[in-house]
Order: structure tokens, then C-alpha cells, then sequence
């Protein structure tokens, strides 16, 4: 199990990286080191006392050498709004790393990254992993328009780039699940290759049905309303199959999660 900590942290810089999308860059040689793509880390909105629960990110990407570490997020909320006017140089308390991580097959050849808005958060970090790795990736990524796309230059120095927009502003007209069967289609039943997904229940819904379909490995970090992060506060519950036809079972997603098999979710209509 991964130790987690709660630091004093400084803003190194943030940047305006989408619509109402942000990247914040903080100085950690403890969260920059031995963290893993899918774990995330909770911050606390300072200069504000009312807001009492600290906001969660995934870890978007590490720089070990300069003890550095990203998160990307939507302002959309008081929290995320008062992150993104932060001041560089700024001190910020950071509680992290927490939850478990994505897991890579010893005989993987090929991951197949499914993100579907800001569910493209974790896979910064990912394709770092891969490329260490010499795993290939195909990275799945779909938005409302192009103007929500997100570090598209830095994913294509690795990736293969498969992208749509439900507005047709770039790339494929619709949903990014529409382009993911044609190309499971065409590949070889000998490949080793698994699903790495992120994005919104309905996404998800439909990779697991997918995935199902094709007899393909999935592994989904599942985005959910968190307080505490620890387990304390049992806000984040993901209904699991249970062993008796029927029935459900929650996990926690900070404690348990936030990455589980996908075949073991139960995604309620």
C-alpha cells in the first residue's frame, strides 16, 4: 500500500489548458515519488473556511526530477473556481497520494485508453508508465467540442490518437465509443491488449457492455463525489456485483478504488 501524507505544498504555476480546464503544478519530492497512474490526491481551498471537505484530483503527471506534480480539473464549482485563481508561490495543503492504481498484465502489448472529458486526467501519467514499459498505446478520447480537448501534443509524442466530438468540431461526429468497436474489430485474437477507461457513467456503461462483447480486460477509475478520502465519510459507494444473483455490494472508490475491473461494476440505470 502506497503511504500517504499530508504536505504543505507551493503553486508552482497553473495554466489555462481548455475551457474552464486547468492544469496546477505544485512542488513535492514525496507526491512526485512513487505515485501511480489512477491515484489521487485531495486539496484543501484555502482562504476559505467554510468550505470544509478538501476538493479530489487524480494525478495527472509526475516530474521526479524537479519534485513536481500536476493536476488537471474543471473550475466549475466555488472550490474549483477559487484553485484556479491561485496565486504562484501560493502555499496549498495537499493529502495524497490515496486510492489504488491502474495495474499493467506482464504480457501486455497494447493499451487501449478510453477518456471521455476530464476522464482524460489520469492517462498523462499512464502514458508515462507505458512508454517505460514499451507498451503501446491507443488513446480513445471524446468531448463536447474541440475546445475541451486537452494536451493533444503531449498524448501524440506516444499515442495513437482516435478523437470525436459530439458537436463534429474535430474529429469523429459523436459519441467516442462509436470509433472503439471498428478498431477492436480489426485486431488480432492474439494480442494482449486491455482497456484503461475513465469518463461518465453513461461511457462506462457502454465500454462495459463492449468489453463484455469483445472478451477484453477493462479497468475503470470511476469518478464520484469524495469527501474524506480515507472511508470515513462512505460518500463515495460503487454498487459490485455480488456472488448471489440479484444483490449488490458497495466498495468504497477512495479506499477500495477508484480503479476496479470494470465486469465487477453495476452501473444503475
Amino acid at each position: 500500500m502506497t503511504l500517504k501524507r499530508l504536505c504543505r505544498s507551493t503553486l508552482e504555476n497553473i495554466s489555462h489548458v481548455a475551457r474552464n480546464t486547468y492544469v496546477l503544478t505544485f512542488r513535492s519530492h514525496f507526491l512526485s515519488h512513487g505515485v501511480s497512474a489512477g491515484q489521487f490526491l485531495e486539496i484543501k481551498v484555502p482562504q476559505c473556511s467554510d468550505i470544509l471537505w478538501r476538493r479530489p484530483f487524480s494525478i495527472h503527471n509526475i516530474d521526479p526530477e524537479n519534485d513536481l506534480v500536476h493536476v488537471l480539473f474543471h473550475a466549475i464549482g466555488r472550490g474549483t473556481t477559487v484553485l484556479s485563481m491561485l496565486e504562484i508561490g501560493e502555499g496549498v495543503e495537499i493529502l495524497g497520494p490515496l486510492g489504488n492504481h491502474f495495474h499493467y498484465d506482464e504480457h501486455l502489448e497494447e493499451a487501449i485508453v478510453v477518456a471521455g472529458g476530464l476522464g482524460i486526467a489520469p492517462f498523462m501519467l499512464m502514458k508515462r508508465e507505458l512508454r517505460q514499459r514499451d507498451i503501446k498505446m491507443q488513446l480513445f478520447y471524446g468531448v463536447n467540442s474541440s475546445d475541451h480537448f486537452c494536451a493533444l501534443d503531449q498524448f501524440a509524442d506516444y499515442a495513437t490518437l482516435h478523437l470525436s466530438t459530439d458537436d463534429g468540431s474535430r474529429g469523429y461526429h459523436g459519441v467516442v465509443t462509436d470509433m472503439l468497436i471498428p478498431y477492436l474489430e480489426n485486431l488480432s485474437e492474439n494480442a494482449s491488449k486491455s482497456l484503461f477507461v475513465c469518463g461518465p457513467t453513461p461511457m462506462l456503461r457502454t465500454v462495459q457492455t463492449i468489453a463484455q462483447q469483445y472478451n477484453i480486460a477493462a479497468q475503470v477509475s470511476v469518478e464520484t463525489i469524495m469527501a474524506c478520502g480515507f472511508g470515513a465519510c462512505v460518500g463515495c459507494a460503487v454498487p459490485m456485483k455480488h456472488p448471489v444473483p440479484g444483490k449488490k455490494e458497495y466498495y468504497l472508490a477512495c479506499k477500495d478504488g477508484p480503479v476496479f475491473h470494470m465486469h465487477e461494476i453495476v452501473f444503475d440505470d
